[in-house]
Formats: structure tokens, sequence, C-alpha cells
């Protein structure tokens, strides 16, 4: 069955490990997300409510599972962590106008301001990682990687 991509799987070998490509995509995310962690430290907020935050803003006006999808959180986390980004006056809750039973989320000016701040400290975070790649490259970069979340199954 995967006879010819054998050499890309974990085996018994410890080096096999470093053949396969999920292993290197669980590494830089692990590295990225202590980075931009303690980027934003100063900001107050953690990975988490980052990812909440970002997500709004890409998605406007949101229920809290499209939120959690976005931002690859467990609904559970994610409505816990929204109801705290409340608390903090970063978003807003309200009723679907359609659907009353679903909650709707949307980013305050104060989170609005946070997407900024989010965005220039990872801007400078990031430069110097990123001007290691040509724009040709990053853009493969990204065309691969959509390829492989695309063939993932949906849980």
């Amino acid at each position: 069955m995967l006879n010819h991509l054998e050499q890309f799987l974990p085996n018994n070998e410890p080096e096999s490990l470093k053949n396969f490509p999920f292993f290197w995509i669980s590494q830089v995310n692990g590295k990225y997300s202590q980075l931009i962690e303690k980027s934003i430290k100063k900001l107050g907020i953690d990975n988490t409510r980052r990812k909440i935050i970002l997500s709004t803003n890409a998605l406007g006006e949101a229920s809290i599972t499209d939120i959690a999808n976005l931002s690859t959180l467990k609904l559970t986390t994610a409505t816990k962590a929204v109801y705290r980004l409340v608390e903090d006056g970063i978003v807003e809750v309200f009723s679907s106008a359609t659907d009353e039973r679903i909650s709707m989320v949307k980013l305050t000016d104060k989170g609005l301001s946070l997407v900024e701040q989010i965005n220039q400290i990872s801007a400078v975070t990031l430069a110097g990682i990123l001007n290691a790649f040509s724009e040709d490259e990053l853009r493969y970069l990204n065309q691969q990687l959509k390829k492989l979340f695309e063939l993932m199954p949906s849980s």
C-alpha cells in the first residue's frame, strides 16, 4: 500500500522520526507557539486567547463553534476563553438573529486594538525567520501545507 513511502513513516528506528513530515509540522508548531506566547505575554493574553481574537477578527461576527474550528481549539476550551475575553472587555457575546440558541461573538474596540498589537508583535517576532525565505518559497510552502490540510479527514 505505502511501500514506496515507508521511508517517510516512523518505525522502530529512532532516526525514522526525522523523515516523517508530521514530526516536523509538530516541531515547527510547538516552537512557533512558544515563541508567540513569549512575545504576546506583555499584552496580558495567552496563545488560546490570541487564537480566538485573531479568528474572530478574520470571521467578523461568528459563532463560538466557528471560532473554535478556525482556532483549532476544542469547543469547551474556546467557550471558556471567549467568556474570559468578555470579562476583559475584548469581545461581546450575543444571540444569533436567526437562531437564539447560537452564541455569536464579535470584537470590541479594545479587541480590535489588540489585533493590531498582536499583528505588530508577530511581524517583529517572525521577520527574521520569514526573511530567510523568498516569496516563491513561502507560497510553495503554503500550497503544500494547504494540500496536506485538505487531504486530512475532518473529525
